[in-house]
C-alpha cells in the first residue's frame, strides 16, 4: 500500500497526497536522488551544494524541539518544505517556529509535521501554518482530516490570518 500524508495548504482543503519524503537521520547518508529533508546541521554544513536541489523542492530541512528556525531565515527564499519533528505529542515548540518562519520571514513553502502527530492537532497546527502532516502510526488518516473542522471559531490571530474573536462585532 503506498504511504500517504495529509496536505492542506494554507486556507485551503485537506486531502491526502503520495507520501514521497524521507527524513534523513543526522548520521546516515543523504540519497543522491528522491525527496528528502536533512536535519538542520547537515543543511547548514552542506546548504551550498544542495542549494539547487532545494530550489526544485526535493531537498528540504526538519528541525528538532530544540533547533532554533531562526537559523533558516536566509534559505526562506530557496527551501520549498522546512519539517519539524515531533518525538512525542507534548512538544510544542514547533508551533512557534512555524508562525516565526511565515510571519517574520515570509516562509512560502510547505511546514511538514511529522513524529508523534495525532487529530488533535490538525487545527492548532495548520493555524500556525504547518500544511504537511506525517501521522504517528497506527493513526487514521481520514479521521485525522475531520480534525480540520473540530473548532470554527478561532480566539485568537495566528498564521492563517484569521481573525481573533474579541474583534468581530456580534449582529
Amino acid at each position: 500500500m503506498m504511504s500517504q500524508l495529509i496536505s492542506k495548504p494554507l486556507n485551503g482543503t485537506p486531502h491526502l497526497v503520495k507520501d514521497d519524503y524521507q527524513c534523513i537521520p543526522l548520521e546516515q547518508d543523504v540519497p543522491a536522488e528522491g525527496k528528502v529533508l536533512v536535519h538542520l546541521d547537515v543543511w547548514q554544513a552542506e546548504k551550498d551544494a544542495w542549494a539547487s536541489r532545494a530550489a526544485k523542492g526535493e531537498l528540504g530541512v526538519w528541525l528538532n524541539p530544540d533547533d532554533n528556525p531562526e537559523l533558516l531565515a536566509e534559505d526562506v527564499g530557496t527551501l520549498k518544505v522546512i519539517g519539524f519533528h515531533f518525538p512525542v505529542f507534548k512538544f510544542g515548540q514547533a508551533y512557534s517556529g512555524a508562525v516565526l518562519l511565515r510571519i517574520r520571514y515570509g516562509f512560502k513553502g510547505d511546514i511538514f509535521a511529522f513524529g508523534d502527530i495525532w487529530r488533535d492537532q490538525m487545527y492548532p497546527l495548520s493555524r500556525c501554518g504547518f500544511t504537511l502532516f506525517r501521522l504517528k502510526e497506527g493513526k487514521s488518516l481520514h479521521d485525522a482530516i475531520k480534525g480540520f473542522s473540530d473548532f470554527t471559531t478561532p480566539y485568537q490571530a495566528s498564521a492563517d490570518d484569521a481573525l481573533p474573536i474579541f474583534t468581530r462585532r456580534v449582529a
